[in-house]
């Protein structure tokens, strides 16, 4: 009677809110989907974000991440903790939000998370509220009410009067939701009463109601109770004019179900059926929940009869899952699983379901056994074959060592496979203390031996213990093998950048070091150390692995039968040494030359040596930087002359007891650890004593003697050497003529050149055709020069002759092209330019030199020495068509700006532009021009209409720049870019700071910042970090904000002391603000995702890698940010780690982001991975092929492969086995045009062969192939091979590609070419615009060779053919400015700038078709230089 009273009373108030009824239904305005209304908040944000000019960078990559959101939770109902973190992650980091991103954020940690505990949801809820208040994000009472939204479907503890007065204090006024929601919230409670003051209150503010309050007072009464009154406000929105709707019906049937009221239940279905209310699946599933959490779950079997497993059930289905599963009724949850429908592959078999179902069972941290049994049951009815797998995964993956060893050992009983990696994420997540107890289990229990990754990558970093011996210890008592846990050890000392106890324990611990391995972080340690010591004992230790290795192989291959002892003999070992240091001098961009000196100084010190390929590396990376010293230490190293200083070693024994082998090696060992000359002294001492004991025991002592006078040589003392050599002659024993060739080089070193030249003489007497190696041929030419013999030197040169250049023996080493350069450039400094020139020519002609930048450049030297700029520009035009090289190009360029020369300047370019391209040539003439101080001419060049950008010629002369010191360029680079959008100035700017940096220039740093806000520059957290530490060094106040996301908390507090000084900035009071309530509490750690990312944005890889094997369990990385890994690893010619994240992403069904992708799929085809590429490329399907031009990739693969040949048979084989003109226009498509451009002008010997695969096409209809044979032709002047594919496939063609015929007739000036495509296109049925672009080439060339008259006359006729609107603008502006300059009237108006029409579409052949050769994306800016 109580409860009737009450709903009468209920029904007065609502009596009087007839008039004011929101009959909306629930389902058009709150439905369980806070997002499914298609004008959510995503509308918001496109409108807001393209009205507002001024959104920033990190506005609109929030504003992906959250439309992301968006689209999942339409898409399937639920989303993603990670996704939501990543969001909080990213508002943090950008300290920014807006109100509108702000609501959908807080909006989404309700239900929409189910695989989440509700409390975990209000965890994360309160710490984005919190975060939001701390920015000083704006919010009205929207973002309110869907605080208390997501607190309602999380059921929180809250007090409603105590939020609306938290409301009311914040100013901000409640509105009729905001009551409803706390009517809700008194429901859940069953306080009628409260909901009842609530309803008082909004009548008198004649606040309308609808159907969710009739729905919360069901809710309040079936949790008093009091299921009579809940199902009496049926009657009373009737009353009150609202009719119950199918939310309604479910809120009650849930009421029953909360109570197990089945009869009550059954017969409101019915009565739901009567009244053709229709429960969508979604609603019964929400029943059957209530029922099951309610401990009713015996009767859901009669509910679920009644789903129409419609779509969009199965999403429906697993959140209901998921929330099941959270609640441990899982037994419930495998019913719903059974009922979701499965698709089916393409072989018919159904598709596996059920791991999300496993995964939340092991996140739920469910009992194992009942795990098992699940995975059992779903493996007996074919459900989910994988169960177990996917279980041990989700295991695993959360750290959880109670639940994932049983499941890994339930695996090895059924006998699957237990990998390395399966325990990787438990040393991560479990506590030092554990970490060797699952090294013994792994061994003990699974028989996994951990390998040498999983022990530095996972156990020691893992590990208290900081002794490294210590380490080893403990390591080695776990059961791992010695050398494994040595090479670890060293492997995290050098990535701690503890370089000198790395070199401690590698010198202690004799083992192999992987170089591929350990480069990389030895470089960096030296880098943070500068312990140039420790770096060379560590490239010595490594070096002394890699032969310790090699002897142990060939010593097995010699032991083996059949072995070839000679084959294990001569086996090669890789230049390890060599390899580190180029390394290291590609990473030391700064200090490339003082590193440089070091390392190799230390290298020589110890006696090691290093390869002539990587000598000649390194002299090209250094350029212009080589310097004398650097040029004699890599001629040393490459000379072959150099002994490995001795390890310690133990004793000796005596010589006489030895073997004549044993004696020679015992003799090695006395004369170690002594210094050069005194072992060279020693050793002919001991080798003459021996040879003594041979001949005294009656032996054959002559292999000794050819030692003896080897040894002589080596040791360089000529006084000896003729000693033994006379003694030799005396006992008649016989010296070879190349033991006298050693002679010469001898008596060169000496400085005798006489005895040489007689010496040669002799030989020359003994054999006529005795010829002196090139090396010592160009030493005694460099002695002779000295003495200023240069006929003799020209005889010497001359009579040394060479039928052919040796590439691969000394004609190629380093020390060998050293010296030549060194003769040159000693004559170039003389300004000797006739005597340098017959020089030059003696040793090109006679073969002693393959001509090339370096030796080329004293040719040009010589003439600038003397300031005759007409003789070089003339010697560099002749180089340039002799050897298509352009040695001195930018100090030639340099001297004609400072000399005002405009002819001889624009000479130059030309010149360039037909070796390197115009874009090429022209971006040289910009930084020529800016070196020079001109800085209008530079930006004059860079404001030319259609010259394209590139961004790192720009970001590399930046960088050279700095390197050189060089403070006005960079000044002037900043100028001559101003304004112009197309180029990020940011790192100019940065750049610029770091060189004030150096230069301690602090106010000049400061007024940089000052006019980026002029400039409307926005400056980076870098920029304005480094800013700061310089400022603050100088004692100067910043005036600024100082980010406070990468800094330390030392420095915080000075950061916090910036709102005041920004206000003398003119900064924004919206900054201050948010500034203000980060100074008064110290925030949280920056969390792994954004470490992450802080590393990925300073290209810090390595940092980057560590990071996100750090990120907590559960939580992986998104497309972007795995993609922008990958880049990194490309960049940095990793290419196995980043095939390895390629492969996670393909894996997961997704993919790198397109340019990325094409950029490592560059760089593999770069390298000749076929067998990679063959692997990805059967994880894409033809479309995701297409979009990175995959098939031009492979193609070019097989090219670099040397398989070229192999490629065109398989494209035959292909269109042979073609069936239908479907079956040909698939592979047409595929067709890979660009690679076989590539593979035709790398293998002209195949034209006959991809002639004839062409022509299978052509009969087939299909003229891509055909295309570009044509091309391929016409370009290299077969004119008229061209013309008869022309006639016979092409002139009937609507569509053809011959933009490549036409670059090529740009780049190298070739008006035939230009001309002879035009004859074939004019008869062409292709449209006039791509006939159009033809006539724009020709008359570009014609303009460019100051043929202005012939270019009138071409316009003349073009315009007879195609309108002038279809003549590039740009080429008719070109050729207009041309014609003005010679004071004559351009006889036409030049069409107004209009968009592009479709026609081009048929002149070009697509830029992925094109696109072969790697090229480095800018989605990561390039790292900034440490100071």
């Amino acid at each position: 009677m109580a409860s009737i009273l009450r709903t009468g009373k209920l029904l007065r108030y609502f009596a009087g809110f007839t008039r004011n009824v929101v009959v909306n239904s629930v389902r058009d305005c709150e439905s369980n989907n806070l997002l499914q209304s298609a004008p959510c908040m995503c509308g918001q944000f496109q409108n807001g974000f393209a009205s507002n000019a001024a959104a920033t960078k990190a506005e609109l990559s929030l504003d992906r991440q959250i439309k992301r959101l968006d689209q999942d939770a339409r898409r399937i109902g639920r989303i993603s903790r990670r996704d939501l973190e990543e969001v909080l992650d990213e508002i943090r980091t950008q300290r920014t939000a807006t109100s509108s991103q702000s609501l959908l954020v807080i909006r989404c940690c309700g239900n929409l998370v189910p695989e989440e505990l509700p409390e975990v949801r209000t965890a994360l809820v309160q710490e984005i509220w919190k975060t939001l208040n701390a920015l000083n994000v704006p919010m009205d009472i929207s973002h309110y009410n869907a605080l208390l939204r997501v607190y309602l479907e999380n059921e929180h503890q809250f007090t409603p009067t105590d939020f609306l007065a938290e409301i009311e204090a914040k100013g901000i006024e409640p509105n009729r939701v905001t009551y409803q929601r706390l009517i809700a919230r008194y429901c859940q409670q069953g306080d009628i009463d409260g909901a009842t003051r609530i309803l008082e209150f909004m009548r008198g503010k004649s606040l309308p109601v609808n159907e969710n309050v009739f729905n919360s007072l069901i809710l309040g009464h079936s949790q008093a109770n009091d299921l009579e009154s809940a199902k009496g406000i049926l009657g009373v929105m009737k009353q009150a004019g609202l009719e119950p709707s199918a939310d309604t019906y479910t809120t009650l049937l849930c009421a029953f179900g909360r109570h197990g009221d089945i009869d009550a239940l059954n017969s409101t279905l019915a009565e739901c059926e009567a009244k053709e209310i229709i429960l969508l699946d979604k609603d019964l599933l929400d029943i059957a929940y209530t029922l099951t959490i309610n401990g009713h779950g015996q009767h859901v079997d009669t509910l679920l009869t009644k789903l129409r497993i419609s779509p969009g059930f199965n999403q429906d289905a697993v959140n209901i899952i998921l929330r099941l599963v959270n609640k441990g009724h899982e037994d419930v949850a495998l019913k719903l699983l059974r009922l979701m429908p499965r698709g089916t592959r393409v072989n018919g078999e159904p598709v596996d379901v059920g791991a999300f179902y496993i995964r939340q069972l092991v996140k739920a941290n469910r009992p194992v056994e009942s795990i098992l049994n699940i995975c059992r049951t779903l493996q007996a009815e074919g459900l989910n074959p994988k169960a177990l797998t996917i279980a041990t995964e989700a295991g695993l993956t959360h750290g959880v060592m109670n639940n994932a060893l049983p499941l890994l050992q339930e695996m090895k009983n059924l006998g699957l496979p237990i990998r390395q990696h399966y325990f990787w994420p438990l040393f991560c997540s479990v506590n030092s203390n554990q970490v060797l107890d699952i090294v013994r289990r792994m061994q003990q229990e699974f028989a996994v031996n951990p390998n040498s990754e999983t022990i530095r990558d996972y156990v020691i970093p893992n590990l208290k213990e900081k002794n490294w011996e210590r380490v080893v210890t403990v390591l080695r008592d776990a059961g791992v093998p010695n050398s494994t846990a040595v090479t670890s050890a060293v492997y995290a000392a050098l990535t701690t950048h503890q370089i000198a106890d790395a070199a401690k324990i590698m010198e202690k611990h004799r083992a192999y070091y992987v170089p591929i391995v350990f480069r990389q972080p030895l470089i960096l340690a030296l880098s943070n150390t500068n312990d140039y010591a420790a770096f060379i004992r560590c490239i010595r230790q490594i070096h002394e692995g890699m032969q310790l290795r090699a002897g142990r192989e060939a010593a097995e291959e010699t032991e083996a039968p059949n072995a070839d002892a000679e084959a294990a003999a001569e086996r090669t070992v890789p230049d390890v040494v060599g390899a580190i240091v180029y390394e290291a001098a590609i990473y030391f961009r700064r200090e490339r030359v003082s590193m440089l000196e070091k390392t190799l100084k230390g290298l020589v010190n110890q006696g090691l040596s290093i390869s002539s390929l990587k000598a000649t590396a390194l002299s090209e990376l250094l350029g212009a930087e080589m310097t004398t010293v650097i040029s004699e230490l890599l001629g040393k190293l490459t000379s072959g002359e150099l002994e490995p200083v001795p390890l310690p070693n133990s004793g000796k024994r005596p010589l006489d007891s030895l073997s004549i082998d044993g004696g020679l090696k015992c003799i090695k060992q006395v004369v170690e650890s002594k210094s050069f000359l005194f072992k060279m002294i020693l050793f002919l001492a001991e080798l003459e004593r021996f040879i003594k004991n041979v001949e005294a025991k009656g032996e054959n002592a002559n292999n000794i003697k050819r030692q003896l006078l080897s040894a002589c040589f080596r040791s360089q003392n000529l006084e000896k050497t003729l000693e033994v050599i006379e003694r030799l002659n005396e006992e008649k024993f016989q010296i070879s003529i190349g033991l006298y060739a050693q002679l010469i080089d001898l008596y060169t070193h000496h400085k005798r050149s006489s005895d040489a030249l007689a010496q040669c003489s002799k030989l020359r007497e003994a054999d006529a055709n005795f010829k002196l190696d090139n090396l010592k041929t160009v030493r005694l030419a460099e002695l002779l020069l000295q003495e200023e013999r240069v006929e003799e030197t020209l005889e010497l040169l001359k009579s040394n002759a060479k039928e052919m250049v040796h590439n691969e023996s000394e004609g190629s080493s380093f020390n060998y092209v050293g010296t030549v350069w060194r003769i040159l450039n000693t004559i170039a400094e003389s300004g000797n330019a006739d005597k340098l020139k017959r020089i030059f020519d003696a040793l090109v002609e006679s073969n002693y030199v393959v001509p090339t930048n370096v030796l080329l450049g004293p040719l040009i030297k010589v003439h600038m020495i003397k300031d005759d700029l007409t003789s070089a520009i003339n010697a560099f035009e002749q180089i340039c068509q002799q050897y298509k090289s352009t040695p001195w190009k930018n100090e030639l360029a340099c001297r004609l700006i400072q000399k005002e020369d405009a002819a001889n300047l624009q000479r130059l370019t030309d010149l360039s532009t037909s070796i390197h391209g115009e874009v090429n040539s022209l971006y040289d003439l910009v930084f020529s021009f800016v070196e020079c101080g001109r800085v209008r001419q530079a930006r004059k060049i860079l404001e030319t209409p259609g010259l394209r950008t590139r961004p790192q010629r720009i970001n590399s002369a930046c960088d050279r720049y700095k390197n050189e010191g060089m403070l006005q360029p960079l000044e002037g680079l900043i100028e001559a870019t101003k304004d112009l959008g197309h180029i990020d100035r940011n790192k100019i700017y940065y750049t610029l700071l770091l060189s004030y940096d150096k230069a301690d220039e602090a106010e000049k740093a400061l007024g940089l910042w000052t006019k980026m806000q002029e400039e409307a520059v926005a400056p980076t957290d870098a920029f304005l970090l480094r800013l700061a530490e310089l400022l603050q060094r100088k004692n100067i106040e910043v005036p600024f904000v100082v980010p406070e996301s990468v800094l330390p908390k030392s420095r915080r507090g000075k950061a916090a002391s910036a709102p005041a000084a920004s206000t003398k900035a003119e900064k924004p009071k919206e900054e201050q603000l948010k500034a203000e309530p980060k100074a008064a509490q110290p925030p949280k750690a920056p969390s792994n995702m954004s470490s992450f990312r802080r590393a990925i944005h300073a290209n810090d890889v390595d940092a980057a890698i560590a990071c996100r094997e750090r990120i907590i369990s559960g939580d992986k990385l998104g497309v972007l940010d795995t993609s922008r890994l990958i880049e990194l690893l490309v960049r940095a010619d990793r290419l196995q780690e980043a095939t390895k994240y390629v492969d996670e992403l393909l894996a997961a069904k997704q993919h790198p982001q397109p340019k990325i992708f094409k950029y490592y799929l560059n760089k593999l085809a770069a390298s000749g991975d076929l067998a990679t590429l063959e692997r990805i490329g059967q994880q894409l399907n033809d479309e995701q092929k297409r979009l990175v031009s995959f098939d031009n990739r492979y193609c070019h693969a097989y090219i670099v492969a040397g398989k070229a040949e192999q490629f065109l048979k398989q494209l035959t084989t292909n269109i042979e086995e073609a069936k239908t003109p479907e079956d040909a226009a698939k592979l047409a498509e595929k067709f890979p045009r660009g690679g076989a451009v590539g593979l035709l002008e790398k293998h002209p010997e195949l034209v006959a062969q991809y002639e004839a695969l062409a022509e299978k096409y052509a009969a087939l209809n299909q003229l891509g192939p055909m295309n570009v044979l044509w091309m391929h032709l016409i370009s290299n002047g077969q004119e008229v091979a061209s013309k008869q594919i022309w006639d016979k496939h092409l002139s009937n063609a609507p569509r053809l590609m011959f933009q490549r015929v036409l670059q090529t007739a740009r780049e190298q000036q070739d008006e035939k070419l230009a001309s002879t495509v035009i004859s074939q296109l004019r008869s062409s049925k292709i449209s006039e615009g791509a006939i159009g672009n033809a006539y724009s080439c020709l008359l570009d060339i014609q303009t460019n060779k100051g043929n202005t008259d012939k270019a009138l006359d071409l316009l003349a006729n073009a315009i007879k053919d195609v309108s002038l609107e279809h003549i590039n603008r740009t080429a008719l502006l070109r050729l207009k400015q041309a014609v003005e300059e010679k004071s004559q009237k351009f006889p036409y108006t030049v069409p107004e700038k209009r968009t592009k029409a479709g026609d081009s579409s048929s002149s070009s052949s697509s830029s992925s078709d094109d696109d072969v050769s790697p090229k480095k994306p800018e989605t990561v800016k390039d790292k900034p230089e440490q100071a």
